[in-house]
């Protein structure tokens, strides 16, 4: 068995995939022992795959596109999210969410893990039409403070994981005005990205883990969120089982998995137009130095002689 560590960015229902290569057996059919762990501070991830202590990252794709260049080359070799997993709730309901409703109001959005929220919410709210000079994004504050805030009276809107806004709504605190899964698009939200030096191992480390997330990922579409009970009880405590089960079926009816892991170049270059547009990358980078597709088209190959 072979050890593949995964340094994360977090812990997301929306890695899903993942976390059912584990429990349904995929991974040690591969021949992988995978584990995975959340650092503090988040930033650690690079010093992990730098060190190789890790073999990869699950997290944001904006990271390697910001490097890219600059300071080292990562490259991503699998998607496990295709929608951003976010929603926005308001101090009081709305009939109609339209992007022009944040013009004038001050949007909270949690930087503390990353730019990819405010970066987002903005690039989405300029294709829909939004003045984004008139919308206050205040982004340089962790989750946790943003929400303590919000719930002090601070801000007009507040963009939370899903998790957290059903608690908060359930609080009779905020109400949800729209959810970025549904009205957000596609985008390469969440992936797995390595060093150049760990992909170019010859023992198909990376091939083997995608095409396990691969099955996982077919099984999570083919399967009821009520299937994945055990896993959600067991990493959200705190949020009601049956909510848990609805946000997974959303999930799965919205895209947030597409059919397969492969990075799309489409909605790459449409998350590259929102990170150039908020002035974090210069020019759009070619889809082929910024992802490997060594390793799923390793597992497309695998599934292609098993189904044949």
């Amino acid at each position: 068995m072979d050890r593949f560590h995964i340094s994360a960015t977090g812990l997301s229902i929306n890695y899903m995939p993942e976390y059912l290569a584990d429990k349904l057996g995929y991974f040690a059919q591969e021949g992988l022992v995978v584990t995975s762990y959340v650092p503090s501070p988040w930033t650690k991830v690079l010093t992990d795959i730098d060190s190789g202590e890790a073999q990869a990252v699950v997290g944001g794709i904006w990271c390697p596109l910001i490097y890219k260049n600059r300071i080292k080359d990562y490259f991503a070799f699998a998607k496990v999210a295709s929608r951003c997993p976010l929603v926005m709730l308001s101090r009081a309901p709305i009939k109609v969410f339209d992007w022009t409703f944040l013009e004038k109001k001050k949007v909270l959005v949690s930087g503390g893990n990353g730019a990819s929220p405010g970066l987002f919410v903005a690039g989405c709210a300029k294709e829909g039409g939004a003045d984004v000079s008139k919308i206050q994004l205040i982004h340089d504050f962790t989750a946790d403070m943003l929400l303590e805030l919000f719930k002090g009276g601070f801000g007009d809107i507040i963009v939370l994981k899903s998790d957290l806004a059903a608690q908060l709504e359930a609080e009779g605190k905020g109400y949800v005005v729209a959810d970025l899964t549904k009205i957000g698009g596609p985008v390469p939200w969440s992936v797995y990205y390595a060093t150049p030096e760990m992909l170019s191992n010859h023992d198909t480390l990376a091939g083997r883990f995608t095409l396990a997330l691969q099955r996982a990922n077919t099984w999570l579409l083919e399967h009821d969120g009520y299937e994945c009970r055990e896993i959600l009880a067991q990493n959200w405590p705190k949020v009601d089982i049956q909510t848990s089960i609805d946000m997974v079926n959303m999930f799965r009816k919205e895209g947030m998995w597409s059919p397969n892991v492969r990075i799309g170049e489409e909605e790459l270059n449409r998350w590259q137009g929102f990170l150039k547009q908020g002035g974090v990358i210069d020019s759009m980078i070619p889809y082929d130095k910024i992802v490997d597709s060594a390793p799923f088209n390793y597992a497309a190959r695998q599934l292609a002689v098993e189904h044949a």
